[in-house]
């Protein structure tokens, strides 16, 4: 083995042993793959799989979880108050068309020396029976049926719109949660990783810092993201909690989604709520109408007189009515706001369904969209697994290609294609996120008779 003298400034020559080019590559060659294969034990067992979400059909995932979302949200002091609502209009139908009592009047005069100088006594009894205006009762009963119609539309519209935004809340929650599943099972293996090469270094072993200052970097990274994350999940499930009133240890109800087959642009919630608008205004009209009519009275009179010369009775039978100058002007005005309120329902009832079919070509993209990136995805995850074994085979020769020059470029390649791994599952997340986010939208649109029997009979099935 060749050897070059080498002087101190201290002593007598000293020795060194220099090792041959070949030899020389070789043990470098010999470092990097130990520093590389460092990497690549702690991460190459297989790539991460994305944490689940439930991508199953809507009508699947609803089946068990529907009833207990709608009697979650039911519960709620929103849908409680439109509840008694309910029961207030219902309760109004007893009042209605109601017939005015009978009055009953009483006099009693005396005259005292009249022309004729004589004293006479008189008294009068009187029976009144004011008599409803014509059309009036039954537009009384019309405009009290059509309360509780609305009423209830109104109760369905409400949980339909609280049924939508928890479900979407709990989408974003369990796709937080997915998201903090992945970020924290990465981060496990860059630790991993880390704890090897701090070991190595400990021991002496060439590795090179930069190593370990790429490994630190992403494992900062990582905890910021994992944290940020699992804070999302929390703000999501704090915000649930508040919207369906629990207490902060409570448990929430499970995702579901109604299933496309169970909605129809002419039956969802918000159309029957514009119906039920439309029906108050007819009958508000009607008792616009009835109001123009004059009010009328019917009596009967009892008068006795008594004198000297004896008594006498008088029996009348009396009948009055109003004159309706002005109540004609003002029904005339009720009227036309009537017909202002049902035309402005009917322009609801359209928009409403314009809004379903919107929302329904929303989902089937999306399902489109989530089974395209799938696909995708899989296609890239494969091709990472497969960029990944061949790395290791690429070091477990000692041989570098692919333009990687350098131990350094080979460790920064194996974090990037766990790093790209990662983005490519997270990405996968986020579109299932999407999805179930957009079938979430489904609650707003179930007809109005179908969440009333789900809320009020929780062991029923959500509609398929």
């Amino acid at each position: 083995m060749p050897f070059i003298p080498s002087s101190s400034a201290c002593g007598p020559p000293i020795f060194q042993f220099r090792l041959p080019s070949t030899l020389r590559f070789a043990f470098r060659a010999i470092s990097a793959s130990l520093r590389l294969s460092i990497l690549l034990a702690a991460t190459s067992a297989s790539l991460p799989a994305a944490a689940p979400i439930d991508s199953a059909p809507a009508s699947t995932a609803a089946g068990d979880a529907g009833p207990a979302l709608l009697a979650a949200v039911a519960r709620t002091p929103q849908l409680t108050a439109a509840a008694r609502r309910i029961d207030a209009a219902r309760s109004r139908i007893g009042a209605a068309g109601r017939i005015p009592d009978p009055e009953v009047g009483a006099m009693g005069s005396r005259v005292t020396a009249d022309a004729m100088g004589e004293n006479r006594d008189m008294w009068e009894l009187s029976i009144r029976q004011p008599l409803p205006k014509r059309g009036e009762r039954d537009a009384d009963r019309d405009r009290a049926a059509a309360a509780v119609t609305l009423a209830e539309s109104e109760f369905a519209l409400t949980l339909a719109e609280v049924a939508a935004d928890v479900a979407m809340n709990l989408a974003e929650a369990d796709g937080a949660d997915a998201r903090a599943a992945l970020i924290e099972t990465q981060l496990r293996r860059f630790v991993a990783a880390l704890a090897v090469v701090d070991a190595r270094l400990a021991t002496g072993t060439s590795l090179r810092l930069a190593d370990r200052l790429t490994l630190q970097t992403r494992v900062a990274a990582l905890t910021l993201q994992l944290d940020q994350a699992q804070r999302s999940a929390a703000d999501a499930r704090a915000a649930l909690r508040g919207r369906l009133a629990l207490a902060p240890d409570s448990p929430l109800p499970a995702y579901a989604a109604p299933a496309l087959s169970s909605i129809a642009a002419t039956d969802s919630a918000a159309v029957t709520n514009a119906r039920a608008r439309a029906a108050e205004a007819d009958a508000m009209g009607r008792v616009a109408r009835a109001g123009a009519q004059p009010m009328t009275a019917i009596g009967v009179r009892f008068e006795r007189e008594r004198s000297r010369m004896g008594k006498q009775d008088t029996v009348g039978l009396a009948l009055s009515s109003e004159i309706p100058w002005r109540a004609r002007g003002y029904a005339r005005a009720e009227v036309r706001a009537a017909a202002a309120e049902r035309a402005a329902a009917a322009a609801d009832a359209d928009a409403a369904r314009h809004r379903v079919t919107a929302t329904l070509a929303r989902v089937d993209r999306a399902e489109r969209l989530a089974a395209t990136a799938r696909r995708l995805a899989s296609e890239t995850q494969a091709r990472l697994q497969v960029e990944h074994e061949a790395l290791s085979r690429i070091l477990s020769v000692g041989q570098f290609s692919g333009g990687m020059s350098s131990s350094d470029s080979a460790v920064l390649h194996a974090v990037d294609i766990l790093e790209r791994t990662t983005m490519t599952q997270i990405e996968i997340i986020e579109t299932e996120t999407s999805l179930r986010a957009a079938r979430a939208e489904l609650w707003r649109h179930v007809s109005a008779a179908t969440l009333i029997a789900r809320a009020l009979d929780p062991e029923s099935s959500t509609p398929n």
